[in-house]
């Protein structure tokens, strides 16, 4: 390695690492992630298209309360006006001005969640003006139908001094007695009728049932977050009861105890993303997990360096940091592949097809990749062999066997219908392109070198693949490498160093052991 080399890896390891020193002591960033419970960035993107006429898009929007405490909020308003309304004690964002073409806008928050835990009272007591208000009948809510009165009459309730078993009598009947489906009516009424309504339609039941029974109650539209899916708006109840507002799901899935997976959006409606004076609107929430300590939120992993804030990665729509997390650890994949091909001297097929396959094989266990992988690539090969008789050109060759390729993927996936077996069917999230390179580089690796170097070559290529596997899958990892992106420059370093070594590799000392053993230059010829 000449000084030139080494001097430039100390300088990119050097850049990283005083970048990320810097990062850590000075704003004290955490270096490993804490995971803490029920943290998450939620995002609502909404597309509206008007006419040129003016109008206005409200979205309920959360507040912190018991449960849920929201930082970092954002807006983007594309020639829109936005406000941010307290509406009826909840809180409304508003894009208004005139629909001219089609607008982006978005909304975005960072919210820790918490179990809300509310224990049933044990005395009775008179419900303060705010709660009043929810006592009443309305349209929605008609708890002076006949109907009403004489599902309560059925009911038999306890006293209501009983306030306790008069939830749990009817909480019992809405969550057990009318089913719940996604084509049900969304009425209260008729989902009494039927036995059946949505999960609107069995909240609205839920809510005019407890004000009939003398039960302050109003319903609740929130989101429910999931991990590696999109959030889903789904509604629920609160009674008033003891002092507080008693959370209760219609569908059965909680009772007087909310799960950390939910965030109340509006309580008191049923309101959603609404549009008045566009021709068209469409919107979707989406969210992904945060990995910050507790005194860090309001930070939010944005430094108070006005360059480092602008250069922060956390910024960005969540999409894109989903989609970074994952481009940001395939560095440390090229690292490893680096050291194995030009340190120990492992051979592969191409640069980096082993940084191809892992990535193709991070949302699968190792063993059903790599089985899958060989599967697929003995019906490629046998493919070409056939095919090679035809003497075709590259093009159409490649675009046959992308046919054999996704009809192999197509079987294993319904082997895995058959036995039953969910890892098999993320096989057909396989980049097929990377599956067929790899059989072409195969089926030349045969003609060219014979079955057994195309085996050794391949059962390489596969070794390094299971080595930079764990580090595409850790989420440590990926946590780093996207929170200390600068990190990066130190990987081009090393890589940079490894570039310039010019010395034996070690398979290249195993290879030619016998050219350096005394006892054979007696025999060599002079």
């Amino acid at each position: 390695m000449n000084r030139v080399v080494a001097a430039v890896g100390f300088v990119l390891v050097a850049l990283g690492l005083a970048v990320f020193g810097w990062k850590v002591v000075v704003y004290d960033l955490p270096v490993l992630p804490t995971d803490p419970e029920g943290l998450w960035r939620v995002e609502l993107n909404v597309t509206v298209r008007g006419a040129g006429g003016r109008g206005s898009v409200r979205a309920p929007v959360p507040s912190t309360a018991p449960g849920q405490e929201v930082y970092d909020e954002r807006s983007s308003a594309d020639r829109l006006l936005f406000t941010l309304r307290t509406e009826d004690g909840g809180r409304t964002a508003v894009w208004r001005g005139a629909f001219d073409g089609v607008h982006d806008i978005a909304y975005g928050f960072r919210v820790r969640l918490a179990p809300v835990e509310t224990p049933l009272p044990t005395e009775v007591g008179a419900p303060p003006a705010s709660a009043q208000r929810y006592a009443g009948s309305t349209r929605e809510f008609p708890m002076d139908a006949a109907e009403i009165a004489a599902t309560l009459q059925v009911l038999a309730l306890p006293p209501p001094s009983d306030v306790a078993g008069r939830l749990r009598s009817i909480y019992a009947m809405v969550a057990h007695e009318v089913a719940t489906t996604a084509g049900g009516s969304d009425d209260a009424l008729l989902a009494l009728a039927s036995h059946a309504g949505s999960e609107r339609g069995k909240t609205a039941l839920l809510v005019t049932l407890l004000r009939a029974a003398g039960v302050p109650a109003r319903p609740v539209t929130g989101l429910e977050l999931r991990g590696g899916a999109a959030p889903r708006e789904i509604p629920w109840a609160e009674a008033w009861a003891g002092g507080a507002w008693v959370p209760l799901s219609p569908t059965g899935a909680f009772f007087a105890t909310r799960p950390a997976s939910l965030v109340a959006l509006r309580a008191g409606s049923f309101a959603s993303v609404e549009a008045t004076g566009a021709e068209a609107v469409t919107y979707h929430y989406e969210a992904l997990r945060e990995h910050l300590r507790p005194e860090e939120l309001a930070a939010m992993m944005v430094p108070a360096n006005r360059v480092l804030r602008a250069l922060s990665l956390y910024r960005l729509p969540v999409d894109t940091q989903a989609a970074l997390r994952l481009l940001l650890a395939l560095p440390l994949g090229a690292l490893v592949v680096a050291i194995f091909r030009n340190l120990i001297g492992v051979p592969t097929f191409g640069t980096f097809m082993p940084v191809l396959i892992a990535f193709a094989l991070r949302n699968v266990p190792i063993y059903v990749g790599l089985a899958m992988v060989v599967g697929v690539i003995i019906v490629g090969v046998f493919g070409r062999l056939v095919l090679e008789r035809l003497r075709l050109l590259l093009v159409p060759r490649l675009a046959i066997l992308l046919c054999l390729v996704v009809l192999g993927v197509a079987l294993f996936a319904l082997v895995g219908r058959r036995f039953d077996t969910r890892e098999l069917f993320s096989g057909v999230l396989f980049p097929i392109v990377i599956l067929t390179m790899l059989i072409e580089r195969f089926s030349i690796a045969i003609a060219e070198e014979g079955m057994r170097n195309a085996l050794v070559r391949a059962g390489y290529s596969l070794l390094v693949t299971v080595a930079v596997y764990p580090i595409l899958r850790d989420p440590t990892a990926e946590y780093v490498m996207f929170s200390f992106p600068e990190l990066t420059f130190c990987v081009m370093g090393m890589l940079v160093w490894i570039g310039g070594y010019t010395g034996y590799r070690l398979l290249d000392l195993v290879r030619f052991r016998s050219f350096a053993d005394p006892s054979d230059d007696a025999e060599r010829p002079v």
